[in-house]
């Protein structure tokens, strides 16, 4: 099991490629420490004018918590089937533990120090929400809700007013080209975010579209 090193505020390396992932930036610590852990990269490349993740998962152990080093400047589409892959392989594992947990880290740029965002509960998928209430999601990080636009703080007042006979399954959709440095900085905002006690299934699945 290989420790992140962290190569600087922006980058952590692989001691044995000594790769670079580019992390995103957040003013905020969600999780400051995680123990037991092994680290999954999935690195930016180019190749001509396309651009390519590079996934290393080569020191993983499936009893672990899984740290996801991953570069800001890939878009999701090509980081969610990626990620999908390694957790399916945990998931398989006969060693797998039930309490570890998936984790997402970036920089908090406060602090200068290295933070994590539990990930256990989201899962990423691909495709088009076909459920009610879907949340739409812009490259840029911009929310509409049932064509109207909303501004990030307003989401939960928003779906506090709506009718309570008729429940809501709230999912967000987003644009598979936003970064996934724009997604996990929408991700971290979302961790703030009071539910009520029926939400407790409310944004579990990330889709991207």
């Amino acid at each position: 099991m290989r420790k992140i090193i962290f190569l600087s505020l922006f980058a952590v390396f692989t001691a044995c490629s000594n790769k670079e992932v580019l992390l995103p930036e957040a003013e905020i610590t969600v999780v400051k420490n995680v123990d037991n852990l092994s680290p999954v990269y999935i690195f930016f490349e180019k190749n001509g004018n396309d651009t390519l993740a590079d996934l290393n998962r080569k020191n993983t152990i499936t009893s672990t918590n899984y740290i996801f080093n991953i570069d800001k400047r890939l878009p999701m589409r090509l980081v969610v089937p990626e990620v999908n892959f390694v957790l399916k392989k945990k998931e398989a594992s006969p060693h797998k533990s039930e309490t570890a947990q998936n984790y997402f880290s970036y920089s908090d740029t406060k602090t200068r120090n290295l933070a994590f965002l539990n990930m256990q509960l989201v899962h990423l998928k691909q495709g088009k929400y076909e459920e009610n209430f879907p949340v739409q999601v812009s490259k840029t990080g911009a929310i509409q809700i049932q064509g109207k636009p909303i501004t990030m703080d307003k989401v939960m007042a928003y779906l506090a007013q709506l009718p309570s006979d008729k429940p809501i399954k709230p999912q967000f959709q987003f644009d598979h080209n936003i970064t996934y440095g724009d997604y996990l900085r929408f991700r971290i905002a979302v961790s703030q975010w009071k539910f009520p006690a029926l939400g407790a299934t409310w944004f579990t699945e990330d889709w991207f579209l």
